[in-house]
């Protein structure tokens, strides 16, 4: 049984460019060396709201008695019972097997995500096999697991089992335990396999999402792929959401990854609309999810970013790429070395390894004011950007809060 455990691997991700433990720096300077490029999109929803996208991510389901996912894994005694209610059942039909559970059935498989009681339903028949694989979701009220009659008022997290009928038996194998809210999707890895069960959780309360891949087919149900793992090239995005696209042809699957960047040298307030969006797309190796593409929108608060990551590692003509260099100094002579002694001299602080901050002034994304909170002078800075967002027009410093 596989436990829905506090995903650690989140902390490693303070860089928007590589998805697994590879620091900001190092990112920023294969991007300077040509070794390292990324693709920019205009956002769907607009430029200007990278962060609505969270409009389709579920709301959390918050177990009532606060107990952790890893405590609400069932106990050995109420597996047994479950499996011997399975084995009163001779039927492969599988509302009479959600009758004998006493679980309620539902057509829909990805239905039973949002199910506050204990529930099942058929998984189409994936693989062809007869009778077809079922999946059940059940709630255990105690943090022992001992009781097989809860639901999401009283549980403390809920687990999921497949059941087969092999031989003229059902059985019933554990899949994952957690408590987080979670979708559901069939996914075919290649074009020659067999669908396999995408189970992705949403952690947290910016509801990143880590999606696991369960082999269905052939025998027991197998954890295949789990990108929680520190092992894995996935990164999961603030308020994100996971798309799957089957294996077609000679390619093999992907996974589109969305959501909210959390760069590690300009921080964004978690519940504001400061801040850029994030499209990774995976390819399906044989093994595992690997990245192929990333992608990010185009708006001020991405312009920035790059600004203040192209001074952090001395990368003078990467910034003054990202200027419009008359406005910005002044000086209708503007050069590349005159840019480096602006910097040098008036903002020493840019090339030092300093984390800046976003600050909301207002309802109104128009405002894209940051500060350096950490200095003795705790400076502000009111940055001008041209009309498409791609430039910094001015940049305006002044000590205080």
């Amino acid at each position: 049984m596989f436990t829905a455990a506090r995903p650690t691997k989140r902390a490693l991700f303070r860089c928007p460019k590589l998805p697994h433990g590879i620091s900001a720096t190092f990112t920023s300077l294969l991007l300077a060396a040509g070794l390292l490029t990324f693709t920019e999109f205009d956002w769907v929803r607009g430029a200007q709201q990278p962060d609505a996208i969270d409009d389709a991510v579920p709301a959390p389901l918050a177990p009532s008695n606060g107990q952790s996912p890893a405590q609400a894994s069932p106990s050995s005694d109420a597996l047994a019972r479950l499996q011997s209610l399975l084995n009163t059942v001779d039927s492969s039909d599988p509302a009479t097997v959600a009758k004998a559970l006493g679980a309620e059935f539902v057509s829909k498989f990805s239905d039973i995500s949002d199910s506050p009681v204990n529930v099942l339903s058929s998984l189409s028949d994936p693989d062809g096999s007869t009778p077809p694989e079922l999946l059940l979701k059940w709630w255990f009220e105690s943090a022992a697991g001992n009781s097989v009659n809860a639901d999401a008022t009283t549980g403390a997290g809920w687990s999921l089992f497949l059941i087969t009928k092999d031989q003229g038996r059902w059985h019933l194998s554990p899949l994952l335990d957690g408590s987080e809210t979670f979708d559901l999707e069939l996914v075919k890895l290649s074009p020659a396999g067999k669908r396999a069960l995408a189970v992705t959780l949403y952690h947290g309360e910016t509801q990143v999402p880590y999606p696991l891949i369960f082999k269905i087919s052939d025998g027991p149900a197998k954890l295949i792929w789990d990108g929680r793992s520190d092992d894995t090239l996935y990164k999961g995005y603030d308020f994100g959401r996971v798309e799957l696209r089957d294996a077609g042809g000679e390619g093999s699957a992907q996974m589109v990854v969305t959501g909210r960047e959390d760069p590690g040298l300009l921080v964004f307030p978690k519940e504001s609309q400061r801040g850029f969006a994030a499209r990774t797309t995976y390819t399906w190796n044989g093994k595992a999810f690997v990245p192929a593409k990333v992608e990010y929108s185009r708006n001020p608060d991405y312009t920035l970013y790059r600004f203040i990551s192209a001074l952090h590692l001395h990368d003078f003509k990467g910034a003054y790429a990202l200027i419009e260099p008359k406005s910005f100094l002044g000086d209708e002579e503007p050069s590349l070395e005159k840019f480096k002694k602006h910097i040098e001299d008036s903002w020493p602080e840019f090339l030092d390894d300093q984390i800046f901050e976003a600050l909301v002034t207002g309802t109104a994304l128009t405002d894209y004011t940051f500060a350096l909170p950490e200095s003795p002078k705790h400076y502000v800075y009111h940055p001008e950007f041209s009309a498409d967002g791609t430039l910094i027009v001015h940049l305006k410093r002044r000590e205080g809060k």
